[in-house]
């Protein structure tokens, strides 16, 4: 749910939230004793090596050998956010191609989707009920009132009680309502099923200012088992805005044989201290001393990467420290069929000027702090874009490489969605506009819905695979 260049509409919004959060949360620690009613969801503890269920590509990575690769990525943005990301798989589904001799939505060919904070909703949602999500998820989230029934939530004596005791937050309260109401009890066992793309959320480890992803290599470091973990868990982790609400905890366990993986120390010995396999592998380290740090806290994973698509794809922990050659995605046998890779950003960031601004007032002290976090978020999302960008760009020329002399390589098209390609001023401002929150008006989502097909089709990256999708038919 994070996001950048929010405008006076975003920030009022999430000002009378916050406002309304911290009443009613004074509220119960007047009312409540020490204690509390509920206790939080823990993970649990890795399984013996060979035993464990791991949600890893080796085990959910969706389809045979072939020569495509397609990746998408959701951005933060509430239910700005989740309803553009659905608009993008609205699209996907209705455009067809030929793969494997007979005709198929382009979305059967998706091959991962890696998602942060109100993206997370739309990408967890696909990755446990894949097409059904054309049938309910509008109503079942993106036309509901969620911020509404969060803040009701907040408003009964047994949560007040619940939250107010030292071992259960706001966080939780909502991860539970989530699993109950939306995500129906699922658990990353019954994530990304045959057929379904592997699915990455993402969110951020405050103890080490590194992207978290869920994925079994990450809990690795844990000594955790992530199959066991509730997916409405990990989508509030992604969106847990800091501030408005509480980091979601995890517990680091004590030693197993899965902590240690031999890139770790081999990165630490010999890459450069300014390389980016070396400062995640720094991270890591601290991991393996639970005294130190027994508990993980995770925060919305806008904080370190609100586009969801440099952090987990091209990171070493989902690789296994090889990122030039995709190691934890792709086997050799793969690796040497893969031509067309498709990479789809869905950027619901918003840039709508501030009131401050308009009016020629000081900002004062919040909205100075509001405006410098605005700023870093805004150029990390466009460093980020470049650097995804020119992290798949490397990788597709370093397999090129490998390959014998006149054998095809791989060629990268990269898309990259957001409300600036809107040509109409008034229409762009129109987008802006819209908040970051989890409560729009169904006319709002549905031309959310609309514009992400209609930036889609038009995108030149797009249009460049399907014709040499159209081109390998022939």
């Amino acid at each position: 749910m994070a996001d950048s260049g929010e405008g006076p509409a975003t920030r009022d919004a999430t000002h009378d939230l916050l406002r309304g959060l911290s009443r009613l949360l004074l509220l119960g620690l007047l009312l409540a004793g020490p204690t509390g009613c509920a206790t939080r969801t823990w993970n649990t503890r890795i399984k013996p090596v060979g035993v464990e269920d791991r949600y890893e590509f080796g085990t959910r990575f969706p389809h045979a050998i072939r020569d495509t690769f397609v990746v998408l990525a959701f951005s933060g943005g509430g239910t700005r956010a989740a309803a553009f990301s659905y608009g993008v798989l609205e699209k996907l589904r209705d455009t067809e191609v030929m793969a494997g001799g007979q005709r198929t939505p382009l979305l059967n060919l998706v091959d991962v989707i890696t998602s942060v904070s109100g993206g997370s909703y739309t990408a967890a949602y696909y990755g446990l009920f894949g097409d059904r999500i054309f049938r309910d998820f509008r109503f079942r989230f993106l036309y509901r009132d969620w911020q509404g029934e969060l803040l009701g939530l907040l408003w009964r004596p047994d949560h007040l009680l619940s939250i107010a005791g030292r071992h259960y937050s706001r966080s939780d309260l909502v991860a539970a309502y989530l699993d109950r109401t939306l995500l129906e009890g699922k658990t990353f066992a019954d994530m990304s099923p045959a057929g379904l793309p592997m699915i990455i959320l993402n969110a951020s480890d405050l103890n080490n200012a590194t992207t978290f992803s869920f994925i079994q290599q990450q809990f690795d470091f844990l000594c955790s088992d992530l199959s066991t973990y509730p997916v409405a868990n990990a989508v509030m982790a992604s969106a847990a805005v800091p501030g408005l609400f509480a980091p979601i905890a995890l517990r680091n366990y004590p030693d197993c044989p899965q902590r240690h993986q031999s890139w770790v120390t081999q990165s630490l010995a010999h890459d450069d201290m300014l390389d980016r396999r070396y400062a995640v592998a720094r991270a890591l380290l601290r991991y393996g001393d639970p005294q130190q740090m027994p508990i993980l806290r995770l925060a919305d994973g806008g904080v370190t990467d609100n586009l969801g698509v440099r952090g987990s794809m091209m990171s070493p922990v989902a690789q296994y420290g090889d990122v030039p050659n995709m190691a934890g995605a792709f086997t050799p046998e793969q690796l040497r069929r893969v031509r067309h890779v498709l990479v789809i950003v869905a950027n619901a960031q918003v840039y709508a000027p501030y009131a401050w601004s308009v009016e020629g007032r000081a900002p004062g002290l919040i909205n100075t702090m509001r405006a410098s976090f605005d700023a870093s978020l805004g150029i990390l999302n466009t460093e980020t874009v470049s650097l995804a960008k020119n992290g798949f760009l490397m990788w597709a020329r370093h397999v090129s490489a490998t390959r014998p002399p006149g054998e095809p390589g791989v060629k990268v098209d990269f898309a990259v969605l957001t409300f600036n390609q809107i040509a109409d001023p008034a229409e762009r401002q129109r987008f802006n506009a819209m908040p970051t929150a989890f409560h729009l008006r169904s006319t709002q989502v549905d031309a959310l819905r609309a514009l992400a097909g209609q930036l889609l089709g038009e995108s030149p990256e797009f249009q460049s695979f399907l014709r040499d999708m159209r081109r390998d038919e022939h």
